[in-house]
């Protein structure tokens, strides 16, 4: 897991006897703006860390993640709309390849 671990969003839980990954643990600013910003900056290198490696499952650790945190804020808000925008532009693009 240490290419997840690279990303800016992920961080280390060392209180065991080894260290594990968290793969969310985002920096919070409390300003909605900055933090949509944030969460759509975690989303691009998070898709990019996905191509580059051709493995979606990464995408699979850190939505749970989101969802154990049980917190939905602007990190998570500006994350999920760009990974919204992402699908929704690749199906356009496969869509008007295909016509």
């Amino acid at each position: 897991m240490p290419k997840l671990a690279a990303l800016s969003f992920v961080g280390t839980d060392a209180t065991g006897d080894y260290p594990k990954v968290v793969p969310w643990q985002p920096k919070r600013s409390g300003d909605y703006g900055r933090d949509c910003a944030a969460g759509r900056a975690y989303y691009a290198e998070l898709h990019n860390l996905m191509l580059l490696e051709n493995n979606p499952t990464f995408l699979a650790r850190v939505i749970s993640a989101q969802v154990r945190g049980g917190v939905w804020e602007g990190v998570e808000i500006g994350f999920t709309q760009a990974m919204a925008e992402r699908l929704l532009a690749a199906e356009a693009k496969a869509q008007s390849l295909a016509a």
